[in-house]
């Protein structure tokens, strides 16, 4: 019995610092930052729902996922909805003030600064084992009953919040479910990355077919397929799944690294390299980065049209100069158009010590092609990519 009521009066007297699911939590942490914008709470309301919305400044998903969090705090908040944009991993509170600020109504709620390794790293993400940003914490009389992705915080979620009873349950268990198919849908996508590197076709379509019973409305499903039908060898698929991704948003993205794989892989069909070549060179119409002309360069000189190919390489180099490129060096590339000048095709190890000549301290370490997209999270360590990944459903 004692050792009971030790317990007891342990768990009154220490912080809940745990912040996981299920989790009893204070307020007291937010009242140990600096607030942009509004104040800090100095009790959970009874029956409010709370999000705690983890973001930086340097963070590409986290100010692609703002919108998301402003909307619903507008449609809600009358209703008892809360939100606080706790800034985290920032190493100046200037900047911060000044993004909230050029923000403006497109980011009405409070804003609260906390800085690198500050209270609410110390007493809410690193007891949460939060790694990346976004991530919310979603709290509700005193107890974190949801840790998601920003995004994953939908409308119903919010109304069955604050509904309560039935509804809440019925709300959370949703999220839950889309969570665990999450999980699974990821290690399916890790078979399908693993059997795409062994060329195990087998392997590529059962896990294919996991993701597509998982997720059937998944925007990753159509890049997959791609690649599924390119492994099966299955040309006239490939070409038709090739068009249906014309609309998607990171097409050219897709695009480019299907063309980076056919130029080296030899016995690609050419009706298949030229409907490549032409999506990708209608693609780059409206501009591009310039390992992405390079590639289609490449595309263009493999298939005999070596004045398109030469006219491309001129492309990347003028790449060089805008300001999408602009950090790209154009020595590199004004070597490549210069032999394609001479009728040379230099190989992806002569690129590549190029660009090892003209930056040596950010070279790459194999041949030029394009890097896949980052996941929607980010971390202190990759803060300067922030591009937002096509997402499974339930993120």
């Amino acid at each position: 019995m004692k050792t009971a009521y030790a317990s007891l009066f342990l768990a009154a007297a220490l912080p809940a610092f745990a912040q996981k699911q299920g989790d009893a939590v204070t307020p007291d942490t937010l009242g140990k930052l600096e607030w942009i914008k509004g104040s800090a709470p100095t009790a959970w309301e009874p029956g409010k729902v709370y999000v705690l919305e983890c973001w930086a400044t340097w963070c590409g998903p986290c100010i692609a996922a703002i919108p998301h969090v402003d909307e619903l705090y507008d449609k809600y908040q009358e209703k008892g909805l809360r939100v606080i944009g706790v800034n985290v991993w920032e190493d100046g509170k200037d900047k911060v003030e000044e993004f909230v600020k050029n923000k403006g109504d497109g980011m009405s709620y409070p804003v609260a600064y906390t800085g690198k390794g500050g209270a609410f790293e110390t007493e809410w993400l690193n007891p949460a084992g939060v790694t990346g940003i976004p991530h919310a914490f979603v709290v509700k009389d005193g107890k974190v009953v949801l840790t998601t992705h920003p995004m994953g915080i939908t409308e119903s979620l919010i109304e069955g919040l604050l509904a309560g009873g039935d509804a809440e349950a019925k709300a959370l268990e949703g999220v839950k479910e889309g969570q665990r198919k999450q999980v699974e849908a990821s290690k399916a996508l890790h078979a399908f990355r693993t059997a795409t590197m062994a060329k195990d076709v087998p392997a590529m379509d059962a896990a294919f077919a996991d993701l597509k019973k998982l997720d059937p409305e998944s925007r990753t499903l159509p890049l997959l397929e791609l690649d599924l039908f390119m492994g099966k060898g299955d040309w006239t698929s490939a070409e038709s799944s090739l068009a249906k991704l014309s609309s998607e948003p990171i097409a050219a993205s897709v695009v480019t690294s299907t063309a980076q794989k056919i130029t080296q892989t030899p016995d690609v069909p050419e009706s298949f390299r030229k409907a490549v070549a032409t999506t990708l060179a209608k693609q780059l119409e409206k501009g591009g980065h310039p390992v992405q002309y390079h590639i289609l360069a490449k595309v263009q000189w493999s298939l005999g049209d070596k004045e398109a190919a030469k006219a491309t390489a001129k492309q990347a180099v003028e790449a060089t100069k805008t300001p999408t490129g602009n950090k790209i060096p154009s020595a590199p590339f004004e070597k490549f158009a210069e032999a394609l000048e001479k009728d040379e095709l230099p190989t992806d190890q002569q690129m590549t010590a190029w660009i090892r000549e003209a930056s040596p301290q950010t070279a790459p370490t194999g041949a030029v092609a394009p890097q896949p997209a980052p996941a929607a999270t980010a971390t202190p360590q990759s803060a300067p990519a922030g591009t937002v990944a096509p997402q499974l459903k339930g993120e």
